[in-house]
């Protein structure tokens, strides 16, 4: 068994840390890159962020087919809920007009929620590997240096869905430096208040985190097309702009699958 508190703070330090990180470097990249590059490059991150989240909800039962009984019953009612519920909160997601719409802000905030549920899980089972391991030291309990990479590469990518969905939606909600550290500091802390709060209940309260896992997977749709949504153009798209969006995507894609090869 790990100390409670200082595989708390640490835990806080893998999560806070990589996500400003993250933030800061897409909006330091929206200078020099198109937006809607960005929103692709967010939707590819998204993309293995499913396949991730959607294997930590055990695929939602499937493989019991129609005899998961109530296990199976509630992931598949909790992914419907985490679905159901962003959506409406943001009843203006699939109207057509300007991108932005009204919402502002509440959409990178909206997404951060949508995308850090699945940490109440993650959270959750780094706090039951720290009560129940045998190691003395984190990294030992925690696989080593590569996974412990993996996981702080993870968490400064993750957030970009975020950073994309900011630069989209909320470009001009901060008027100046100050507006832009405060919009940052708030979105981390609804990206990663879920993670801590696994990290804190479950070292004393082991639970099952696939639960946790189906509802984060229904709410993270909500970035999905959101990201999605800038991509598509009546007129004027340049002739190769869709090859570099689906370039975009697949780079999203595969930076999130590289930095899991460091877990494997």
């Amino acid at each position: 068994m790990l100390p409670f508190l200082s595989s708390f703070l640490a835990i806080v330090a893998a999560l806070v840390i990589p996500t400003i990180v993250g933030l800061l470097i897409l909006s330091g990249a929206a200078k020099v890159v198109n937006p809607r590059y960005i929103a692709a490059f967010a939707l590819g991150l998204y993309f293995w962020f499913f396949s991730d989240t959607i294997g930590d909800a055990a695929f939602l039962d499937v493989n019991s087919g129609f005899g998961g009984g109530a296990v199976q019953l509630a992931l598949v009612l909790l992914f419907v809920v985490g679905v159901i519920l962003v959506f409406s909160v943001d009843r203006e997601t699939f109207r057509s007009g300007p991108i932005a719409g009204g919402l502002g802000f509440g959409v990178p905030l909206l997404v951060a929620f949508a995308v850090g549920f699945h940490g109440l899980g993650e959270g959750a089972a780094f706090a039951a590997t720290a009560a129940t391991t045998p190691a003395i030291g984190l990294l030992d309990a925690f696989g080593g240096t590569s996974a412990a990479a993996a996981f702080i590469i993870h968490k400064a990518l993750e957030p970009m869905m975020i950073g994309a969905a900011y630069l989209i939606y909320a470009r001009d909600h901060a008027k100046n430096s100050t507006g832009l550290v405060r919009d940052v500091l708030v979105l981390t802390l609804v990206f990663i208040l879920p993670g801590l709060i696994g990290a804190a209940t479950d070292y004393y309260w082991l639970y099952d985190t696939t639960y946790f896992f189906a509802f984060g997977l229904g709410t993270s749709l909500y970035a999905a097309v959101r990201l999605a949504k800038p991509l598509f153009s009546e007129t004027g798209q340049a002739r190769w702009d869709s090859t570099k969006i689906a370039v975009a995507v697949v780079v999203g894609f595969l930076c999130l699958y590289s930095a899991a090869l460091l877990h494997s």
